[in-house]
């Protein structure tokens, strides 16, 4: 349990009335500006402010703005205006505000309205975190954690991080066209304390899902500024502080791993609530995977019900049963992914998660399936366990 936060806000006002509006509003937390609709979306992603404040002289599309803040990204908004009255309210509310205020507002009314809506919860949320694993290349564990990525995203309509750690040969970016200007080295360059700001810095967003990803670095040798010789502060964990900071804001992060157990991965593994552990049905990548498994629950220790096994080309066995490739491995298989290889293949070249290419194919309902298990499985303990909190 952590101690209650500073709350964030953004305000988006009219030059005339920035000032009197930022004095009462510093007074509450923690305040950015912002001159612009876009410039509100892009802090509203990337951040996940407390409360938005529009003043709707800022803008003709504050209200549309003040819609989509709400149904898009659940963030609460304060709209202030000129008119008052019972139609200048309800049109704000119709818009998804959480209140209406009519300007000048009186320093208190305002203060007070602020206060309470951006109230923090003492109890920093926790996202859950999701590593999916593998100890021989070529299973198919970046292409399945990018695309339950999306449909945990797209599909369910949750906050979702996508953290590329296989250091030195990730490749989650580009499984979405993306060619990031930013990645995890400059978050772990960066001086000073983990905020949720330095990493939303380096957040690349895709045009088709949405997503935030963090991507790896760009080439193998500066795998060592993030988990190696390079670190800024040796001392310092910086995959744990990033996962942490994360899930602060994110209701999942997926995290997609190399195929060792470097103290990355390892951190990785500890972290996350469920481990997705992706084989496929070939004898070197099943004798890997029984190593890696007993590993895991032998030697590491983890419980049986933290590991998920992820059979993917479940449907080219080549002889294997579904109950041999169990034994084989001494663990059951949670779940199946069929064979469907020129659909992955046309999508990471094209550099479009397969969900989206060809949603009705076989392979994506397969990942559209294990989502809605996670979700179900997941989800359901913590909206029951939150039932009395503010």
């Amino acid at each position: 349990m952590s101690l209650e936060r500073e709350a964030r806000l953004l305000l988006m006002a009219p030059s005339h009335r920035r000032e009197g509006l930022l004095d009462v509003l510093k007074e509450v937390g923690a305040v950015r500006e912002a001159d612009t609709p876009a410039r509100v979306r892009a802090f509203a992603r990337q951040e996940r402010p407390d409360l938005v404040v529009l003043h709707l002289d800022a803008d003709p599309e504050c209200l549309a703005l003040c819609a989509e803040l709400d149904q898009s990204y659940g963030v609460r908004v304060l709209v202030v205006g000129r008119e008052a009255g019972v139609e200048a309210l309800r049109a704000a509310m119709q818009a998804g505000a959480r209140d209406y205020l009519a300007d000048p507002v009186p320093p208190g009314e305002l203060r007070s309205a602020v206060a309470r809506l951006a109230q923090v919860e003492r109890r920093v949320r926790r996202g859950h975190v999701i590593t999916v694993f593998g100890t021989k290349g070529g299973v198919g564990k970046s292409t399945l954690a990018a695309n339950l990525a999306v449909v945990l995203a797209d599909r369910h309509h949750q906050r979702v991080a996508l953290c590329d750690l296989d250091l030195e040969f990730g490749c989650a970016a580009t499984l979405f066209g993306l060619r990031p200007t930013a990645t995890i080295v400059d978050v772990c360059r960066h001086p000073g304390a983990m905020t949720l700001g330095t990493i939303g810095e380096a957040l690349s967003h895709s045009d088709h899902s949405e997503v935030d990803i963090l991507a790896g670095p760009p080439t193998p040798d500066l795998a060592a500024f993030v988990d190696g010789e390079g670190k800024r502060d040796p001392e310092r964990n910086y995959v744990q502080e990033i996962l942490r900071t994360l899930r602060t804001a994110y209701d999942w992060v997926i995290v997609d791993t190399a195929v060792d157990f470097g103290e990355g991965v390892i951190t990785a593994l500890d972290e996350a609530e469920r481990i997705l552990f992706v084989t496929t049905p070939d004898i070197p990548a099943l004798q890997n995977s029984a190593k890696g498994l007993d590993i895991l629950l032998e030697r590491l220790g983890y419980p049986q019900e933290k590991l998920s096994v992820v059979l993917n080309r479940g449907n080219a066995a080549m002889g294997l049963m579904e109950d041999e490739i169990a034994q084989a491995l001494s663990h059951p298989i949670r779940h199946m992914l069929p064979s469907d290889g020129d659909v992955a293949v046309r999508a990471a070249n094209i550099g479009m998660p397969l969900v989206l290419l060809r949603g009705r194919s076989p392979l994506a309902r397969a990942v559209g399936r294990l989502g809605g298990e996670l979700v179900h499985d997941l989800e359901r303990p913590r909206v029951s366990g939150l039932s009395g909190e503010a």
